[in-house]
């Protein structure tokens, strides 16, 4: 009687009542869960159509060889034997690791000289750019004061040299005006009726996705909604280009190009007929989105251009940049109103944005801050530190203009109370490495986005509860935004994928 499987006696004897096979019990069992079928004839089979087999348990002999002493030694000798090969080969194979681990250490050392050279040899460059700009500005304001008095025949706002050195009557009482009817019509504007509540911000899955801009360089670093239904998508790219897409038909409505370096910041203004984008090849652009064509070149920076964003008005435009300094520019002339650049400070501009009423701005900075302007002298009248290190890449208010949200690259998102000036919550989520954590309120500042190391996350602003975790990416973070009525959140990575839930 031999299994049917192993060729041997079985220990264990069981029988197929559908084939009448032997097999030895555990053999059978293991190939039945693997295959469910029997192994001889290929007929289904299953546990319940094997009986054991009663026969007096076999004791397997000895074999010839371990029934002496001579022979015991032997089969020692031969393990050994196999042991010391099997030694040799893991000594062989971790110095052969290790032989590798010592080049690609080797190999990344030369790397960061190289790379530690090159940046240096960038900055050396920069500042010898910079000093010539101030060399050839010195050698203009010198022109011009030797320049003979008889008036030339050009426009006076040809002779301008840089923007005025504070905002005009004229445009302090435009934003005086909006912030009046904003504020006031803030007050009385009530919680929409249609507002998504918690269960159905809780039970938000992925609905679509796409994927932006070129493979190489790859990555969307911005992005920003707009159009009537917020339909309309707007993305910066590591690839130097600015792409429009509608999400909800999934149609790439435009790409604009221009940039010379990668897109840090997009966004939409005048009711979504103008689209905005800085980069770090020091111009903010404003482009048309009727047309699709290039409207202004904002050339007010001297340094890599990190941020920009609409004024509440629609008649204006704010940047700010690595050069330490911020700009107000007029968005339909281009021209820049009011420059502010304090030397102060330690680090740049990486972010900003406009408080929902339009007076006061707020920045983030290369050195962990956050700085608050009031746009009534231009000056800074606060300056928030909490984040731990790093920058701070992300900053959001809240609509009811009490509370303002900070993302740092230290993996923290931190809600500010802007009437007490103080940290009141912290949320940690993790970042990337090289990212920082984006925040976004949505419009009836009901929700926060928080987006981070850990993924997407959606807060409620009541109590400050996590409401949500949404989706998975191998890759940060690089934007998210709420639809009309919280109806829907857009979210973009460094994977190129733009992705909505709802």
């Amino acid at each position: 009687m031999y299994c049917s499987i192993s060729g041997e006696i079985p220990e264990e004897p069981v029988v197929s009542k559908k084939t009448g096979h032997i097999y030895e019990k555990r053999l059978i069992l293991k190939y039945i869960n693997a295959e469910g079928k029997c192994p001889v004839s290929g007929e289904p089979l299953d546990e319940t159509d094997i009986v054991d087999i009663v026969m007096n348990k076999i004791v397997r002999p000895r074999p010839a060889v371990a029934t002496s002493i001579p022979g015991m030694l032997a089969l020692m000798q031969n393990e050994w034997d196999d042991l010391m090969l099997e030694t040799y080969t893991l000594k062989s194979n971790l110095d052969t690791t290790r032989q590798e681990l010592s080049q690609a250490l080797y190999q990344q050392d030369a790397s960061s000289r190289v790379i530690a050279r090159l940046v240096r040899e960038r900055d050396e460059a920069l500042g010898q750019l910079q000093a010539q700009r101030a060399a050839l500005a010195q050698a203009a304001t010198g022109a011009n004061s030797i320049a003979p008095e008889t008036p030339m025949e050009v426009e006076v706002e040809n002779q301008a040299a840089g923007p005025p050195p504070e905002l005009s009557e004229e445009v302090m009482n435009e934003l005086q005006a909006t912030w009046k009817t904003l504020t006031k019509a803030r007050k009385k504007r009530a919680i929409p009726e249609d507002l998504t509540p918690l269960e159905g911000i809780q039970s938000f899955k992925e609905k679509q996705s796409w994927t932006l801009h070129r493979t190489t360089p790859a990555g969307i670093t911005c992005l920003s909604l707009g159009g009537p239904e917020k339909n309309l998508v707007l993305t910066g790219g590591v690839d130097k280009s600015v792409i429009l897409f509608d999400h909800l038909t999934g149609v790439q409505v435009a790409e604009l190009e221009g940039h010379e370096k990668r897109v840090f910041d997009v966004g939409f203004c005048s009711e979504s007929r103008f689209v905005l984008s800085a980069s770090a090849d020091g111009i903010a652009k404003v482009w048309s989105v009727e047309s699709k064509n290039l409207v202004h070149n904002l050339t007010t920076h001297s340094s890599e251009v990190t941020s920009i964003c609409g004024h509440p008005t629609g008649k204006y435009v704010g940047t700010a940049g690595r050069d330490k300094a911020w700009a107000l520019h007029d968005l339909e002339t281009g021209k820049c109103l009011r420059y502010v650049a304090e030397t102060g400070f330690e680090s740049g501009y990486e972010n900003a944005r406009w408080h929902p009423d339009g007076l006061i701005l707020g920045t983030g900075t290369g050195d962990a801050q956050v700085r608050i302007w009031d746009m009534k002298n231009q000056k800074n009248v606060a300056t928030f530190k909490g984040h731990e290190g790093g920058v701070v890449g992300s900053l959001a208010f809240s609509e009811n203009g009490y509370y303002m949200a900070s993302g740092g690259s230290d993996g923290t998102a931190r809600l500010w109370d802007l009437r007490k000036l103080k940290n009141f919550h912290t949320i940690e989520v993790g970042a990337f490495q090289g990212s920082c954590v984006k925040v976004q309120f949505d419009l009836s500042g009901t929700y926060l986005g928080v987006a981070g190391g850990k993924g997407l996350e959606v807060h409620v602003v009541k109590g400050w509860s996590h409401a949500v975790s949404l989706g998975e990416y191998s890759k940060a973070i690089s934007g998210v935004e709420f639809g009309p009525n919280a109806k829907f959140v857009v979210a973009c990575a460094m994977d190129r994928t733009l992705r909505t839930f709802d």
